[in-house]
């Protein structure tokens, strides 16, 4: 029986970390309230330090996001040996145009159409602005781009 060996792991840099946010698209959001935890999937855009996502107006989420701001964001990949990075931070919900354009902005989404502004209008942007992050991947893997 062989003996399974586990890799140790390498820190990202600031760089890469950044890269690699820009190349993910999915991300967990880790909420608290009182003495619940919630952790839910989301898609997303990083940009500048921070991490836009959109949401429906009501629901958990928006719940847990009212009554703490303070976030934790997590990504990974398993493709190639395996790589993560863990945000920290607060966010902020906002529903004017100019998040909505900003959201689109960077998912590459150029001009967004006016149908699509109007069905984002029952949407928050949600703004998570970093404050600190660590990455890692494994050692014997590239890192990731």
């Amino acid at each position: 029986m062989s003996e399974l060996r586990h890799g140790q792991a390498r820190t990202m840099t600031q760089d890469e970390m950044q890269r690699f946010l820009k190349k993910c698209s999915y991300g967990r959001l880790g909420l608290t309230f009182q003495n619940e935890s919630y952790v839910v999937p989301v898609s997303y855009g990083y940009s500048q330090g921070r991490i836009l996502f959109h949401s429906v107006k009501q629901g958990k989420k928006v719940d847990f996001i009212k009554n703490n701001n303070r976030v934790c964001f997590e990504v990974d990949e398993f493709q190639k040996g395996w790589a993560s990075v863990i945000c920290h931070g607060t966010v902020s919900l906002r529903e004017d145009v100019e998040a909505k354009k900003e959201f689109f902005d960077v998912l590459m989404v150029k001009s967004p159409s006016d149908e699509q502004l109007r069905r984002m209008g029952t949407s928050y942007i949600g703004i998570i602005q970093i404050e600190d992050m660590t990455g890692r991947y494994r050692e014997d893997a590239d890192p990731p781009l």
